[in-house]
C-alpha cells in the first residue's frame, strides 16, 4: 500500500515539474522575441525622406552619407538611388529617383525626390565637407513596417517562431485564449504581433504561481473571424506597402 502511494504522489510531482519548464522555455523565449526586437531597432533603419536628409545635414548632424545603386557616369535614363545615413545615433533611409536629364520620363511616387545628374554632387552642394560614399548597390536588407532590417532578420524570427509554435501545441493550457485561440493569430499577417504578445500573456508572470485554472478564453472560432476580419487591415498597416 506504502509504493502505491508513492507512485500515486509522484503523478503531480512530475506534471507540475513539466509546467514549470515549459514556463521557463516561455520566459526565455520572450526573453529571445525581446532582444530580436532590440537588436532590430539598433541594426535596422527607420524610414525617412531626402527633405529629413537635408536638415540633417544642414543642422550639422550628418556628417557621411552612403549613396547606393546611382547611375553610371555616362549613362542615361533613371535610377532608384538609396541613402543612407545616420542622425542622432538613428539609422535612417531614403530612395530618391536620379535621372540623366530633366526631361527623362519615369513612373514614380509624387513623394519621390527627383534629382537630375550626380546624386553626390548634389549632396555636396548642400555642405562641401559632408562625406559621401558611393557604392554599387545597397547592403542585402528585408523590409518591414517600412523598416530596413539586416537580412538574417527572418531567419532569426522563423525560428523564434517555430520554437512558440511547439510551445503552444505541447506547452500548459494558455491563458485568455485556447490554443487555436492562439493559432490563428500566429498565422495571420499580424503574426509578428501575436508572438510575443503570446509570450508575455498566455501565462502566469514570474513569481505568480501556476494554478491551472485559465477562466474564460476566446476560442479557436472567435479567433478565425476576428482575424479574418482585423487581421488584413492590421496586416496592411505592419506590412511594408
Amino acid at each position: 500500500m506504502t509504493t502505491a502511494a508513492t507512485g500515486l504522489q509522484g503523478v503531480p510531482r512530475t506534471r507540475a515539474s513539466t509546467a514549470r519548464r515549459w514556463r521557463r522555455l516561455r520566459y526565455a523565449l520572450l526573453a529571445a522575441a525581446l532582444g530580436l526586437v532590440g537588436t532590430g531597432l539598433l541594426l535596422g533603419s527607420s524610414p525617412a525622406t531626402y527633405r529629413d536628409l537635408l536638415d540633417g545635414v544642414s543642422g550639422g548632424r550628418v556628417s557621411e552619407v552612403q549613396v547606393s545603386g546611382a547611375l553610371p557616369d555616362g549613362s542615361t535614363g533613371y535610377a532608384t538611388v538609396s541613402l543612407a545615413w545616420t542622425d542622432q545615433n538613428r539609422n535612417r533611409f531614403a530612395q530618391v529617383v536620379q535621372v540623366s536629364d530633366p526631361g527623362q520620363s519615369v513612373p514614380l511616387d509624387r513623394r519621390t525626390e527627383v534629382l537630375t545628374g550626380s546624386v553626390a554632387d548634389e549632396l555636396r552642394a548642400h555642405d562641401p565637407s559632408l562625406r559621401v560614399v558611393v557604392t554599387g548597390w545597397p547592403e542585402s536588407t528585408t523590409t518591414y513596417a517600412g523598416w530596413r532590417l539586416p537580412s538574417w532578420f527572418p531567419v532569426a524570427l522563423g525560428v523564434l517562431w517555430i520554437a512558440v509554435v511547439v510551445l503552444l501545441v505541447n506547452g500548459a493550457q494558455p491563458w485568455w485564449a485556447t490554443r487555436w485561440g492562439w493559432f490563428w493569430p500566429l498565422f495571420s499577417p499580424v503574426g509578428v504581433v501575436a508572438l510575443p504578445l503570446f509570450l508575455l500573456v498566455s501565462g502566469p508572470p514570474p513569481g505568480v504561481p501556476e494554478t491551472g485554472h485559465t477562466g474564460r478564453r476566446l476560442t479557436g472560432g472567435w479567433s478565425f473571424l476576428l482575424m479574418c476580419v482585423v487581421g488584413p487591415a492590421l496586416g496592411y498597416l505592419l506590412l511594408d506597402r
